[in-house]
């Protein structure tokens, strides 16, 4: 029986250790993300420009950097205009939007700048973001996307 209760805590403490191992490996630094696809943006690719921002105030989207070698961008609504949310999606969003059928498209691949990498600590060898048509996760307050880096 004491064979079963000290199995038990080890599966225990091992699982909360690696979730808190998890959580301390990804990180977030505030950005500035601005989507041009709708629009006469010089990248014809969903992302327009993409780059962190020093200034909390000014930054319109949290990007993580998850150790699955992607990126989550969540956008805040609250600094976006519906314009904004035309460029990003192609359509405005109203409450009757079928939002879980919603897809980002980056139509090119996007280099990410070395400033970028290195506040994100992105593994070395990833570079950019991959092309491809990504989910997106819409709520009242974000929009949530998860890109792929190669």
């Amino acid at each position: 029986m004491k064979n079963i209760h000290y199995t038990v805590f080890l599966c225990l403490y091992a699982i909360a250790f690696s979730q808190a191992q998890n959580q301390t490996e990804n990180k977030s630094i505030h950005g500035e993300v601005a989507f041009g696809k709708y629009t006469d943006c010089l990248r014809p690719g969903g992302i327009c420009t993409f780059g962190s921002s020093n200034n909390k105030a000014h930054a319109n989207t949290q990007i993580t950097y998850n150790m699955d070698n992607t990126i989550t961008l969540i956008i805040d609504r609250n600094k976006m205009t519906k314009d904004d949310e035309y460029k990003m999606l192609g359509q405005y969003l109203e409450a009757s939007s079928k939002t879980n059928e919603l897809t980002f498209a980056m139509d090119e691949d996007l280099v990410l700048e070395n400033d970028l990498k290195t506040s994100l600590k992105t593994a070395n060898h990833l570079t950019k973001i991959a092309k491809g048509n990504y989910p997106v996760l819409i709520n009242e307050h974000t929009i949530t996307i998860t890109l792929k880096l190669e």
